[in-house]
């Protein structure tokens, strides 16, 4: 198990975080009072209004990292609005909205604030809530990696989708669907019609099924 460093730095300005002591289960979580950490070079301080909550924050959190300093604060998906800019970031000034994945090395986004690469901060439209953004980044992108970068899925492919109700197969099965794919995806006799709304043409139970035998 990794260890971390512990620091005591202060500040004129506080803010409430969920912190780690150490690295440990989420149940050992605690509040706590932070300083308001300030960008640096191609940074952006973003003031939280929603975190995701991903399976790699708790398993992660459990083995802890070498680059962590402790008081840790997890939460890699972060959707806010920017509340200071540091030197050299162009495209985002205070005021806007915007969402993104952290470094799972340096703090998160359980707290009032956190800091973002501004090159990686994407701004959040008109018309989409900042819970719903904070959704996005982790399942999206890991979707958007397997079926655009990777697989190059294309009109006429067909696509098989283990889980498509979740998290990363309910992005997948949209991303497939939009790009003229026939989609197979795995789903609960419970999720199928989501499924199917998300663009599955078929959905195979997994539970009740076989799943090779129907996928062929």
């Amino acid at each position: 198990m990794s260890s971390c460093v512990t620091t005591s730095a202060g500040s004129r300005y506080t803010m409430r975080a969920l912190v780690l002591d150490r690295p440990g289960t989420p149940d050992t979580l605690r509040p706590a009072d932070l300083p308001v950490p300030e960008p640096g070079p191609g940074e952006v301080g973003v003031r939280v209004a929603a975190c995701g909550l991903n399976r790699v924050d708790y398993q992660v959190a459990a083995g802890g990292h070498p680059d962590w300093v402790c008081r840790h604060v997890l939460g890699l998906d972060v959707a806010g609005t920017v509340d200071a800019v540091g030197d050299e970031v162009k495209g985002l000034s205070p005021g806007q909205r915007g969402a993104g994945h952290g470094d799972l090395r340096r703090p998160g986004g359980l707290a009032e604030f956190t800091l973002a690469d501004a090159s990686t901060l994407a701004v959040v439209p008109d018309g989409l809530d900042l819970a719903t953004a904070a959704a996005l980044p982790c399942a999206g992108m890991t979707a958007y990696q397997a079926v655009v970068r990777r697989l190059r899925v294309a009109e006429g492919d067909t696509v098989l989708v283990t889980a498509g109700a979740g998290g990363v197969g309910g992005f997948a099965v949209q991303l497939a669907a939009r790009a003229g794919a026939r989609v197979i995806a795995t789903a609960s006799a419970h999720n199928a019609e989501h499924v199917r709304k998300l663009g599955a043409h078929e959905v195979v139970d997994y539970r009740a099924e076989d799943v090779t035998a129907r996928v062929r």
